[in-house]
Protein backbone atom coordinates (compact mmCIF):
# COMPACT_ATOMS: atom_id res chain seq x y z
CA UNK A 1 0.00 0.00 0.00
CA UNK A 2 1.20 3.60 -0.73
CA UNK A 3 0.85 6.19 1.69
CA UNK A 4 -1.02 9.04 -0.34
CA UNK A 5 1.03 12.60 -0.13
CA UNK A 6 -0.72 14.71 2.07
CA UNK A 7 -0.79 18.80 1.41
CA UNK A 8 1.36 18.73 -1.75
CA UNK A 9 2.08 21.78 -3.50
CA UNK A 10 3.42 21.41 -6.88
CA UNK A 11 6.55 23.80 -8.33
CA UNK A 12 7.80 23.19 -12.06
CA UNK A 13 8.91 25.55 -14.53
CA UNK A 14 6.60 25.16 -17.70
CA UNK A 15 8.31 27.54 -19.76
CA UNK A 16 11.00 29.58 -20.02
CA UNK A 17 11.35 32.19 -17.44
CA UNK A 18 7.53 31.13 -15.95
CA UNK A 19 7.62 28.96 -12.73
CA UNK A 20 3.78 28.45 -11.90
CA UNK A 21 2.98 26.62 -8.43
CA UNK A 22 0.10 24.27 -7.66
CA UNK A 23 -1.65 24.15 -4.10
CA UNK A 24 -3.73 21.44 -3.57
CA UNK A 25 -2.22 21.47 0.23
CA UNK A 26 0.30 23.79 1.80
CA UNK A 27 2.61 21.70 3.64
CA UNK A 28 4.75 19.74 1.08
CA UNK A 29 6.79 21.63 -2.08
CA UNK A 30 8.10 19.11 -4.71
CA UNK A 31 9.79 20.71 -6.95
CA UNK A 32 10.52 19.74 -10.42
CA UNK A 33 13.92 19.95 -12.03
CA UNK A 34 13.78 17.63 -15.07
CA UNK A 35 13.91 19.97 -17.80
CA UNK A 36 15.13 18.82 -21.18
CA UNK A 37 17.98 20.98 -22.57
CA UNK A 38 16.25 23.03 -24.83
CA UNK A 39 14.65 24.92 -22.43
CA UNK A 40 18.39 26.66 -21.56
CA UNK A 41 18.32 29.79 -23.19
CA UNK A 42 21.74 30.85 -24.15
CA UNK A 43 23.61 32.90 -27.09
CA UNK A 44 27.77 32.37 -28.28
CA UNK A 45 29.47 35.66 -29.24
CA UNK A 46 32.22 34.61 -31.66
CA UNK A 47 34.85 37.48 -31.18
CA UNK A 48 37.42 36.85 -34.74
CA UNK A 49 38.91 40.21 -34.60
CA UNK A 50 40.99 41.17 -31.58
CA UNK A 51 40.16 43.75 -29.33
CA UNK A 52 39.55 45.11 -26.05
CA UNK A 53 36.61 45.86 -25.75
CA UNK A 54 33.39 43.39 -26.96
CA UNK A 55 30.01 44.64 -27.74
CA UNK A 56 27.73 41.86 -28.13
CA UNK A 57 24.13 42.27 -28.86
CA UNK A 58 21.28 39.24 -27.71
CA UNK A 59 17.66 38.06 -28.15
CA UNK A 60 17.79 37.01 -24.43
CA UNK A 61 16.47 39.90 -22.91
CA UNK A 62 17.34 40.97 -19.14
CA UNK A 63 21.17 41.04 -17.32
CA UNK A 64 22.53 37.25 -19.05
CA UNK A 65 25.86 35.61 -17.02
CA UNK A 66 28.91 36.25 -19.42
CA UNK A 67 31.13 33.44 -20.01
CA UNK A 68 34.44 34.32 -21.84
CA UNK A 69 37.17 31.99 -23.69
CA UNK A 70 40.03 32.94 -25.64
CA UNK A 71 40.44 30.77 -28.86
CA UNK A 72 42.93 28.68 -26.48
CA UNK A 73 39.33 27.89 -24.66
CA UNK A 74 40.54 29.58 -21.35
CA UNK A 75 38.39 31.48 -19.55
CA UNK A 76 39.49 35.20 -19.57
CA UNK A 77 38.12 37.89 -16.95
CA UNK A 78 36.85 41.15 -18.21
CA UNK A 79 34.95 44.06 -16.85
CA UNK A 80 30.56 43.40 -17.84
CA UNK A 81 28.46 46.04 -18.20
CA UNK A 82 24.64 45.72 -19.53
CA UNK A 83 24.46 48.04 -21.86
CA UNK A 84 20.42 47.49 -22.09
CA UNK A 85 18.54 44.41 -22.15
CA UNK A 86 20.21 43.33 -25.38
CA UNK A 87 23.76 44.36 -25.24
CA UNK A 88 26.51 43.35 -23.37
CA UNK A 89 29.81 45.03 -23.12
CA UNK A 90 33.04 43.38 -21.86
CA UNK A 91 36.30 45.26 -21.54
CA UNK A 92 39.77 43.98 -20.88
CA UNK A 93 43.31 44.37 -20.52
CA UNK A 94 44.54 43.93 -23.72
CA UNK A 95 42.74 42.69 -27.01
CA UNK A 96 42.17 39.23 -28.41
CA UNK A 97 39.50 36.93 -30.02
CA UNK A 98 37.39 34.09 -28.88
CA UNK A 99 33.70 33.69 -27.60
CA UNK A 100 31.54 34.64 -25.15
CA UNK A 101 29.07 32.49 -24.12
CA UNK A 102 25.64 33.90 -22.33
CA UNK A 103 22.87 32.29 -20.19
Amino acid sequence: MTAAVPNQVLIYQDTPNRVVVEDSAPTRIVVNTAFSGSNTRRHVHNQGTASDTWVINHTLGGYPSVTVVDTASTVVIGEVSYVSTSQVQVVFTAPFSGYAYLT
